[in-house]
């Protein structure tokens, strides 16, 4: 489900330096927070950060050019992964005073992340079969989870606070969230890499892929990785940040997503071929995780 961060408090008119990514900085011992706010459409904004840069929309739409060959559209609800030094390009197709784009920037100093990498693989051993933990630069947009937007917003109201221990919470808050980005890029990885073939994780994770369209259980997940469920439940929320039960329902919404284009299929037909038992349960589900009931997604896309 994407999760929307809190926008901030937009700069007063009379306040904006430019209408084209006005920045407001807020600095840290190890780390530099970024607002940026445009106003008005605008192509080829060109941009770098010194530091690795944890990204994150709050308003509006940009249109974001990490290569010549590689651009997507930037939403709210979405993370973006930017390496230390990348040139990125930036249009804003969409921006105007009273339609302004928003985003946080959190750039952070190289050897901080190398020392929250180390004691992260000391102390937190990933499955047995999996990489050690690292930033994977291949898969930069993400999605926000619900702890993922927790963090973003916590960490807005810390830099923007007056706590006299600012900047030991912000710490404490980084912390937590190179922890949780790399989680949510490990479920990824798990999804799309052939590496881990006897890892239990990534069993589990391919069927229920798998088998998207039919009732799943945790029992049959247990099963497939000859685990408890307490060990289960444990092993997947370390290694991807989410309980396996909340994986089943995302990728029902999903596989729901590709039906619903088929405009052939009622409602109903494709809860039913989503592996949902009661449909009104589905519409309910569906709704909380896009916003829209299963018809007005379909009408939209």
């Amino acid at each position: 489900m994407k999760q929307f961060i809190t926008p901030y408090q937009l700069t007063e008119i009379d306040k904006l330096n430019s209408l084209v990514e006005h920045r407001s900085k807020f600095s840290a011992n190890f780390c530099e927070l970024n607002l940026f706010e445009t106003r008005e459409k605008a192509k080829n904004f060109n941009l770098k950060f010194n530091g690795l840069t944890i990204t994150s929309m709050l308003r509006g739409k940009k249109v974001m050019h990490m290569s010549k060959d590689h651009h997507f559209d930037y939403l709210p609800g979405e993370t973006v992964i930017i390496p230390s030094d990348t040139l990125i390009q930036i249009d804003f197709p969409e921006a105007k005073m009273d339609n302004p784009t928003q985003c946080t920037a959190l750039a952070i100093d190289n050897s901080y992340i190398s020392r929250q990498l180390e004691l992260i693989n000391d102390n937190i051993k990933p499955d047995l079969a999996a990489e050690e933990w690292n930033f994977n630069f291949n898969e930069v947009l993400l999605k926000n989870n619900e702890e993922l937007a927790q963090l973003s917003n916590k960490l807005l109201q810390v830099f923007t606070g007056n706590d006299p221990f600012r900047d030991y919470n912000v710490d404490f808050v980084v912390r937590e969230l190179l922890l949780n980005v790399i989680r949510v890029q490990n479920l990824h990885h798990y999804k799309n890499s052939f590496a881990n073939l006897n890892s239990p994780v990534y069993m589990v994770i391919q069927f229920i892929m798998a088998k998207v369209n039919q009732n799943i259980t945790i029992d049959d997940l247990c099963k497939v990785a000859c685990m408890s469920k307490s060990n289960l439940y444990r092993i997947f929320v370390e290694e991807v940040g989410i309980p396996p039960g909340q994986l089943i329902l995302d990728e029902k919404i999903n596989y729901a997503k590709k039906l619903l284009t088929n405009k052939e299929i009622s409602v109903k037909e494709v809860a039913y071929a989503s592996g949902f038992n009661d449909p009104n349960y589905f519409c309910r589900a569906f709704k909380k995780y896009e916003g829209l009931s299963p018809n007005q997604y379909r009408k939209k896309h």
